[in-house]
């Protein structure tokens, strides 16, 4: 991608709305919780599964491959709430859980990336 792609105003747009939209939906999985907070490990497998995807899928275009991983995955998965979870099991004296979230977390999202670029 050059510089005057990076830039178009198209591109950024895209980003923007499929972000929002990958927000929104992991928002609404985030309420999934139990022994692990389910929602945002199941949010950061899909999204690594369609990046994955994508990026095989839409390998000669850059632009949806922007739009799809950077905003739509990007928007869906999160680093940050996976983190937050993680540190919230371990406030709740359950270091051992918020290890195996993390390892679970981890694999599965690095496995799914892998399978959606076979799949792609």
């Amino acid at each position: 991608m050059n510089l005057a792609e990076v830039f178009n105003p198209m591109i950024i747009l895209g980003i923007f709305v499929a972000g929002g939209l990958g927000s929104a939906l992991r928002v609404l999985l985030s309420k999934f919780n139990g022994f692990w907070p389910w929602g945002i490990l199941l949010a950061n497998v899909v999204a690594s599964f369609f990046a994955g995807w994508a990026v095989t899928s839409f390998d000669a275009n850059v632009t949806w491959v922007a739009i799809l991983v950077v905003g739509l995955a990007g928007g869906l998965s999160t680093f940050s709430s996976w983190a937050a979870g993680a540190v919230q099991l371990v406030s709740r004296d359950r270091p051992l859980a918020a290890a195996l979230y993390t390892v679970v977390t981890l694999i599965l999202s690095s496995t799914a990336a892998w399978v959606g670029l076979l799949l792609g």
